[in-house]
């Protein structure tokens, strides 16, 4: 018996073309996304102007994209920008004890053994941002180097002041360890007290 499937067939090629519309007509004709580590259209159109939202000043305008680097993968952009300000936050820290670390050893404080202690701590932040900056290279993102803010004061009062301002700014790093040994130093300053007492907390071998 001969039979006719060429209605059939007909429709057949009908619901397949149906069901790929909605496909095509969401599909993006950009090559550079990749994966979903890239923000849907819905965040895309939400993000304020520049690659990444505010925190980005990169040099590509609001209608230009970026190449993704060949090794991204699963790297969101709101990861990328949080790591760069953490980056930023790691310079700003640093650059603090810098400051800290110039007050104690200048001639009308000369406590060395504080300088000391505050040069390598802004050492150990520069070491820090440095890491997270080959991390993000790792990942495929853009290191974005931020406007590193100048710290507040020239003037970091007494050991005790100082230790204190370090204790609230290892906080906002969250680092665990330092916290806690800068909130041992605090108490050890408070239990001495100024003058000779923060004279020979200078003079600890810690420092």
């Amino acid at each position: 018996m001969k039979t006719h499937n060429t209605p059939s067939c007909f429709l057949l090629l009908f619901f397949v073309s149906v069901s790929l519309l909605p496909c095509l007509a969401i599909s993006r004709q950009d090559t550079y996304r990749q994966y979903a580590d890239m923000p849907t259209a819905q965040e895309e159109g939400e993000r304020e102007p520049g690659r990444g939202g505010a925190h980005y000043e990169s040099g590509f305008g609001p209608q230009e994209v970026q190449p993704v680097a060949r090794c991204r993968h699963n790297f969101h952009e709101r990861t990328e920008a949080a790591i760069s300000r953490q980056i930023n936050l790691f310079l700003h820290v640093g650059y603090v004890y810098s400051s800290m670390a110039h007050h104690f050893g200048s001639c009308d404080v000369s406590l060395p053994g504080f300088e000391k202690f505050f040069q390598q701590m802004a050492e150990e932040q520069q070491v820090r941002a440095g890491t997270l900056s080959k991390y993000q290279s790792m990942r495929g993102g853009v290191v974005t180097m931020l406007p590193v803010s100048a710290p507040t004061t020239i003037n970091w009062g007494t050991g005790l002041e100082a230790m204190q301002k370090a204790l609230d700014m290892e906080k906002s790093v969250n680092q665990v360890e330092k916290i806690f040994t800068l909130s041992q130093y605090v108490t050890s300053l408070e239990r001495v007290g100024p003058g000779l007492g923060e004279y020979l907390f200078d003079k600890l071998p810690q420092n």
